[in-house]
């Protein structure tokens, strides 16, 4: 007798040799019997579910123990090195979707500013089973430190253990991408970059490898600082790239602007900026640290203007928050990112509005592009068993 009612449930792809003995026997049995009461055969199954159910279980604990058997050390190797950009912009959009879905945890960003000026910086994140944080020490960016820890949720065993991985760097180039990925129109091609440290680096790197780039003009206060990010980004990219003499140069003709700096000052004047432009914006700053890349006429020309995290906008009280508060935008047209991840909300209607993706880091991505690598590297010689 076959009970289509029950075929699915039974004929699931359990992993252990003994659960697929006991689904085999329990086709046995109800072969070789003529007939078979339906509140047996129910029992049955219900007991067989159960033990299976634990097994199953306990298999999942002992896999994720396996993982967790010796922590792992690595130091001053860049991430891209073991994960691609865009293995690093899948993962961070998939850790923003299982936010959004409540199966991914953050918790804002923290940090103590010391007198000397000296910050420590911590952000939190769990997704898939791995939790871990951000950690940061920075003085004036003259003196700075990055750590990325990852610890088993199951077990709260450490994982792994980065320090100066560049972590951080390529996961806020990554979350830069997506808004490029999904926010830009399909056929951008040229680049206005303000900023010319690596984090300028990292955006432009992610938005080549969403969209086919063919030129890109640099800005930053300091000539020799500005050349130089030229000619080392062209050499990456194969592209063209120009050291722009002033906002303007490098505004002309640009389809997105990366606004990557640390100005406590509009970079540019929205008016300049054509239809159909996008802007990905990385500085936000907090109650101590302003930081203001982005001006009012431009949050006001925005169609739309996506973030990151309304949590941490709001703790954090950055430039959108204060811009949110004195009127200057509204929540009405202020999204989370995974909701347009997700399609509950539009992005880009049409080719000529301006849309802004003011990016906020968060912990979650830290730790699910650490996971991507851990999970890269456990079984090979490249990081340090402790």
């Amino acid at each position: 007798m076959e009970c289509p009612a029950t075929r699915g449930t039974l004929s699931g792809g359990w992993r252990s040799t003994r659960h697929r003995r006991a689904h085999k026997a329990l086709h046995e049995i109800i072969r070789s019997l003529p007939t078979f009461p339906l509140r047996l055969f129910s029992d049955c199954v219900k007991l067989y579910l159960k033990d299976a159910s634990r097994y199953r279980r306990a298999w999942e604990i002992k896999q994720l123990r396996s993982l967790s058997s010796d922590m792992l050390f690595l130091k001053n190797t860049p991430i891209d090195q073991i994960v691609s950009m865009d293995e690093m912009i899948v993962a961070i959009e998939d850790a923003l979707k299982e936010m959004a879905h409540g199966r991914g945890f953050d918790l804002p960003r923290r940090r103590i500013h010391h007198p000397n000026r000296m910050i420590f910086g911590l952000l939190p994140g769990s997704v898939h089973g791995v939790m871990g944080a951000y950690l940061q020490t920075d003085l004036d960016r003259r003196l700075h430190h990055e750590t990325v820890i990852l610890y088993s949720a199951e077990t709260g065993e450490p994982l792994i253990l980065f320090q100066d991985c560049s972590i951080n760097e390529f996961r806020t180039g990554a979350a830069g991408g997506i808004g490029a990925k999904y926010l830009a129109r399909k056929n951008s091609s040229r680049v206005a970059v303000f900023g010319s440290s690596v984090h300028a680096e990292t955006q432009l790197k992610a938005a080549a490898a969403v969209r086919t780039l063919t030129h890109v003009n640099v800005f930053s206060p300091t000539e020799v600082h500005r050349r130089a990010f030229a000619e080392k980004m062209s050499r990456e990219l194969a592209i063209e790239i120009n050291a722009a003499s002033s906002p303007e140069e490098a505004l002309e003709g640009a389809d997105i602007i990366i606004t990557a700096t640390n100005s406590q000052t509009p970079v540019f004047d929205g008016k300049w900026l054509k239809e159909g432009t996008h802007i990905t914006s990385i500085a936000n700053g907090d109650r101590t640290r302003t930081r203001q890349e982005i001006d009012e006429t431009t949050l006001r020309r925005a169609a739309t203007i996506f973030i990151t995290s309304k949590e941490t906008v709001c703790v954090n009280e950055s430039d959108i928050f204060r811009a949110l508060r004195d009127k200057v935008a509204s929540w009405d047209h202020v999204h989370e990112i995974s909701s347009l991840l997700l399609g509950k909300v539009t992005g880009r209607t049409d080719d000529d509005q301006i849309t802004l993706y003011k990016l906020q880091g968060i912990g979650i991505m830290d730790v699910a592009v650490g996971f991507r690598a851990y999970e890269r590297i456990k079984d090979s010689n490249v990081a340090t068993r402790l």
